[in-house]
């Protein structure tokens, strides 16, 4: 069930992000359209600076549901000298034995 969720969550994360993105496009015309500078200068100040706060943002929240929520593959170990750590793992396909002839 942590699987359904984390995808989830991630899914939900991502496209408010996104949206936050197209309101970041509009808001820094708008800023871009009332500032003394230069139309260029003055939508990539604001772009920049908004734009990295919501995906700093993003990135964070999308770490936290990982770890709150791990998947069926990933789990905490603790590691020596390093603490509890999300880990993901794999199980290796059993060889099959050869029998002779």
């Amino acid at each position: 069930m942590n699987s359904y969720k984390q995808s989830l969550y991630v899914g939900a994360i991502r496209i408010v992000a996104n949206l936050l993105m197209v309101a970041t496009v509009f808001f820094s015309m708008y800023m871009a359209s009332r500032s003394d500078l230069p139309a260029e200068a003055g939508f990539l100040l604001w772009f920049l600076c908004t734009a990295g706060p919501v995906w700093g943002l993003a990135f964070l929240a999308t770490r936290f549901v990982r770890r709150r929520f791990p998947a069926e593959y990933e789990s905490f170990v603790e590691l020596p000298k390093v603490g509890r750590q999300l880990v993901r793992w794999q199980v290796a396909p059993s060889r099959a034995r050869l029998t002779p002839r």
